[in-house]
């Protein structure tokens, strides 16, 4: 995540990325990040995205191949095309090496075989993400943000014991935090809160 978030400060991108691992909160995140960061809002021109599997792979890469219209960048966002688990792509291998300089290439993966002549085509003239789930600290920072946008209060202890309580999906983190300061009377969150949350999750 560091070498992206400094792509992204930096304004200096690679021609593709792979944005892989089992967080799929965190692959959202910076799939959108990247798009902000490249195509104005509302741009269709630049931008095309392609889902699931089957995308002609000569589709792709005409539309790589097209020049930016009044942009400096052509996105495209490929998703869960399943590219990576499967043998068969050395075109689109060898083509990872042709990108155009305007063209960037962003792979959207939940699973990769890191074997595959494409992932090490990617990984060695783009950039390959492994987004998995961040560490407890970590993940307190990030969740200290969004209590602290809804203007309210946490404890350390009570932010460790709403980790312990909740499933390690970062999706459903954020959905269950957003709830319980929604239902916070107080400014500050408590453990208490956490406890009835949790009483009436289990009876309904």
């Amino acid at each position: 995540m560091k070498t992206l978030n400094e792509h992204l400060k930096t304004k200096t991108f690679k021609n593709v990325y792979l944005l892989y691992g089992d967080e799929a909160y965190l692959r959202n995140q910076y799939r959108d990040k990247l798009k902000k960061a490249m195509i104005n809002e509302g741009d269709t021109m630049n931008f095309s995205c392609f889902e699931g599997k089957g995308i002609d792979e000569k589709e792709l890469t005409a539309m790589a191949d097209t020049v930016p219209f009044f942009s400096d960048y052509r996105l495209i966002i490929v998703e869960n095309s399943g590219f990576f688990k499967t043998s068969g792509h050395e075109t689109l291998a060898e083509y990872m090496k042709h990108i155009p300089e305007t063209t960037c290439i962003v792979f959207v993966e939940s699973e990769v075989d890191k074997r595959s002549k494409l992932f090490k085509a990617v990984s060695s003239t783009g950039y390959a993400a492994n987004l998995t789930m961040p560490g407890d600290k970590q993940l307190m920072l990030w969740l200290g943000g969004i209590v602290k946008r809804e203007n309210k209060l946490i404890q350390e202890q009570t932010m460790q014991y709403f980790l312990q309580l909740v499933e390690h999906d970062m999706n459903g983190m954020r959905q269950e935090m957003e709830k319980l300061l929604r239902q916070a009377a107080a400014d500050r969150l408590e453990a208490e809160n956490l406890r009835k949350a949790a009483q009436s999750h289990e009876q309904a």
